[in-house]
This record gives structure tokens, C-alpha cells and sequence, in this order.
């Protein structure tokens, strides 16, 4: 074990505080965490609880949806295919399906979201149907419906293949469907008789009525008002968790390749062993399930994006120097990430039953920055949150006669100012100088107004717009 995983209680300490401090601010019921090295599990934890009627609390063992993270697991099987020979990266995708999309993308493509096609939404249609909260109308009750959908967009794709990054969950709906093709196997019986049986991943299944047969399984929570702060993709939300209610789990049959893994952070420890330990299931008997050189091609940049390089189903970014490859993931309902650094020999799972409003990987770098003896509090991510919930909080003018609220929204703030003559509407804040507490709203003639926080003599905090003046209360 490397001296950066043996986790003194400094390290433990930082990361319990900075994941409980984000279950209050950030309306998680539940979160679990898992950290490894390449030998075997250092550190697991629950948080919170994974059932909030009955206050059942969150453990290393239960099981959550992961989400997208489903997708590293989808190249892990390609990659398995691809060192036996039965496929290749470069293969058509047309030379194994019978569906009308160019002939040119290739496997590559799919894996790397870089194909051409944008996002065609087939996810967020169906997780939105399951959770009865909203209809988008779409026929996409079949494969046959599907196949149609992605046929039918064309017109959609943005360039040749190869040319840019688009982020597309369809293409990974197709990579199952050519696992199932070349196998002969479903893509579910595939990964699991392949890759979670041969891993111990035991609670790791896609099948819904498997998650509901654990007693050690979360809850999902979805706020009661779609419109809070924040939003479903983790790709802010604050007050705790008064508004979320307890919702459906969305079942990916579909799309089960991009997103339909379910699993507890125990399990995903040991698929991130095998990862750490290049390809060999660290299980005593050292098994080699996947060729070296296949599995490296998932880690490659093969495509750049404004978080760092992508490869397959991996995208790899830098904490304070060091690289971490990971992956993250909503079902709008449960979030996930996972990421872990050779270099370092650490790997980090974390999962939650909530959609903080931003991507778990922000708190996997947090606990990863721990875990390698730096100060989470330190990253950009967090300094940026603390500065921003400073200002945020209720305001009044003089004798209270104009009121004003101030909520975190993402990356900034967003201001609402209401009197008796009018409720007055939600306004985003642009920053200008964020450690001043200087921002600017636009106007409907599009200029800026400037809005400042500022502290009196007495330590009290004032926001100044326009010409109001109003004392945080």
C-alpha cells in the first residue's frame, strides 16, 4: 500500500467534514463512498441516510443507479472484444447493426462522442417518463422506436465524424446493441456473467426487480418543484432536503449501456481495482480479464472537452498537479462518480440518492485531494461555493418596505428584489470580481447593472442595486 492511501485521520477527518457539510448545504438525503487502492478497499463509508421516512441510514452497501458511469463499464466490454479479436475500434458500426446511420462511424466514434450527432435527448425523455414528470411525446417504447429516432436526425448530425465532442447517450445504446450482436449474448447477461460476476460485483445488477429484492438500497429523491435551484444533470441547490420527495427509480432496458448500471460503492471499489491493477482482477488469483493494450485506448484523449481530455467511457482531469481518470453520472434521481490515479493508487466511488445540482466528480476530486494529503477546501470548486453562499440569504431595505433574495445557482447567484408594487423575477448574476463581491444583472436593454455585497463597520453584509441599499436580515 502506498504511503498516500494509508489515510490518517487527518485525511478521514477532511473528508467527512467536507461530505457531510455538502449533504446539509446541498439537499443530499444519502451518500456512500468507497476508496481503494490496487490491493483491496482502505476507506468506506455512509452518509446520511438512504431512506429518509424511515431514516434508514446510507452504507457502503447500498446500491444506488450510477448513471453514466454505466458507459466506462460498456468500453470496458468492448475492450474485452476488442483483445479477443471478435471486434475492433476502427469496425463500422453498420458492418454490425441494421440501422441507417453514416457509414463512416465507427466504434471509435461511439465510444469517444465524437460521431457527429449531438444529444438526441432519448435519456432525458424516458427518465422524465418513468418519474412522471413530463412527456415528451416520443415514440420510444421499442428498439425498433429507438433505431427510428436516431434515423430520423440526420439532419441533426454536426459534422463528420471525428471532427468535435458531443456528449451523445444513443451512441452508447448502439455499442450494446454490437456487443449483443458479436456475442450473441443480451448486453446485461453479457457484462454480467463477463465483468461483475468475475469481479465480485455481487449487487450490481441491471435489472430493477434485483434492486428491489436488496433491503440496503436507496431511496430516490426528486425535488417536488422541478424549478429549484439547480437541475437534474450533474452536469446548486441549497436549503437541505424539505423539497425533495420520493420518486421512481428510472430502469435504463434501453439504454442500459449508457446508463443503467445499479450498484453499491463496495462494488465499484473492485471494478476500480481492476483498472488500478491494469486490467487484472485483484482477487487473489491475479486474473487477467481484459488485454492491456485495449484497456489503455480507454484512457487515451481522444477527444478534448472543456473538462478535460475524453477517451472511452473515462474522462481524465487534473487535481492540484495530478491526473485522475474518472467518470460521473445522473439519472436525475442518484448521482455517481468514479475516477481513480495509478500514479497515486487510489481510486474513489462515491454515490448519492439525490441530484445536488452539479456533477458528483466535483466531490470525487475533493475526497480525492484528501486521500493524497491535500486540503479539499482549497480546490477552485469549493473556494468558489463558500465565497458564493456567503452572500447568499434574504435582504430588506429600510423598515423593510423592498425585500430581496439572493439564492446560489450554479456557478454564480440569482437575485430576486420585490416591493409592494411588484413580486419582481428571478435575475442571474454575472461575476465581476468575486473575492470583491462585485457582480453585474442585465438589464431588458442589455446593459449591465452593477450589484455589489459589501460589509459595513460592524461586520454586517449590505447588497447595493441600482439605487436601494438592503441589509441581509
Amino acid at each position: 500500500m502506498s504511503n498516500a492511501l494509508e489515510l490518517e485521520d487527518e485525511a478521514t477527518e477532511r473528508i467527512d467534514s467536507l461530505l457531510r457539510e455538502r449533504l446539509r448545504a446541498d439537499g443530499i438525503p444519502g451518500l456512500s463512498l468507497a476508496i481503494t487502492d490496487g490491493d483491496g478497499t482502505i476507506y468506506a463509508r455512509g452518509y446520511g441516510s438512504r431512506d429518509l421516512a424511515s431514516n434508514a441510514p446510507a452504507t457502503p452497501e447500498t446500491v444506488y443507479g450510477v448513471g453514466s458511469v454505466s458507459k466506462s463499464v460498456a468500453a470496458l466490454a468492448v475492450a474485452r472484444l476488442v483483445g479477443e479479436g471478435t471486434l475492433a475500434y476502427d469496425d463500422r458500426i453498420v458492418d454490425h447493426l441494421e440501422v441507417d446511420v453514416p457509414e463512416d462511424i465507427r466504434l471509435h466514434h461511439l465510444l469517444s462522442h465524437t460521431s457527429g450527432y449531438p444529444s438526441l435527448a432519448v435519456s432525458e425523455a424516458l427518465i422524465a417518463r418513468q418519474l412522471e414528470v413530463g412527456e415528451a411525446g416520443v415514440p420510444l417504447g421499442s428498439r425498433e422506436d429507438f433505431h427510428a429516432h436516431m434515423e430520423g436526425a440526420r439532419d441533426e448530425i454536426a459534422g463528420d465524424p471525428g471532427e468535435r465532442w458531443l456528449y451523445c447517450n444513443s451512441g452508447y445504446t448502439l455499442i450494446g446493441e454490437a456487443i449483443e450482436a458479436v456475442t450473441g449474448r443480451s448486453f446485461t447477461e453479457y457484462v454480467a456473467d463477463e465483468i461483475l460476476a468475475p469481479l465480485g460485483m455481487d449487487r450490481s445488477t441491471y435489472d430493477g426487480e434485483v434492486f428491489e429484492s436488496f433491503e440496503d438500497r436507496m431511496t430516490p429523491y426528486f425535488p417536488e418543484d422541478p424549478d429549484r435551484d439547480g437541475d437534474a444533470d450533474g452536469n446548486d441547490s441549497e436549503g437541505g432536503t424539505a423539497d425533495l420527495e420520493p420518486a421512481p427509480l428510472p430502469i435504463r432496458e434501453q439504454s442500459a449501456a449508457a446508463g443503467g448500471l445499479l450498484a453499491p460503492v463496495t462494488d465499484l471499489a473492485n471494478y476500480l481495482r481492476l483498472h488500478l491493477n491494469g486490467g487484472v482482477a485483484a482477487d487473489g488469483a491475479e486474473r487477467r480479464l481484459v488485454a492491456a493494450e485495449p484497456l489503455e485506448r480507454c484512457y487515451d484523449a481522444h477527444a478534448e472537452t472543456p473538462s478535460g481530455p475524453y477517451g472511452y467511457g473515462w474522462r481524465t482531469r487534473e487535481v492540484r498537479g495530478r491526473e485522475l481518470i474518472g467518470h460521473g453520472g445522473s439519472i436525475a434521481v442518484s448521482t455517481a462518480y468514479v475516477g481513480f490515479s495509478p500514479a497515486e493508487d487510489v481510486g474513489i466511488a462515491l454515490l448519492a440518492n439525490a441530484a445536488p445540482g452539479y456533477g458528483l466528480a466535483e466531490l470525487g476530486k475533493g475526497v480525492f485531494a484528501a486521500a493524497v494529503g491535500e486540503d479539499p477546501r482549497d480546490l477552485p470548486f469549493f473556494a468558489r461555493k463558500r465565497r458564493l453562499e456567503e452572500f447568499a440569504g434574504e435582504y430588506e431595505t429600510y423598515r423593510g418596505i423592498k425585500r430581496g433574495e439572493v439564492r446560489v445557482e450554479g456557478g454564480t447567484l440569482r437575485m430576486r428584489i420585490g416591493g409592494p408594487i411588484e413580486e419582481g423575477a428571478w435575475t442571474p448574476l454575472v461575476p465581476e470580481n468575486l473575492e470583491a463581491g462585485e457582480f453585474a444583472a442585465l438589464t431588458t436593454a442589455g446593459e449591465r447593472r452593477p450589484v455589489t455585497f459589501e460589509r459595513d463597520a460592524d461586520g454586517n453584509l449590505n447588497l447595493f442595486v441600482d439605487r436601494w441599499r438592503l441589509h441581509r436580515q
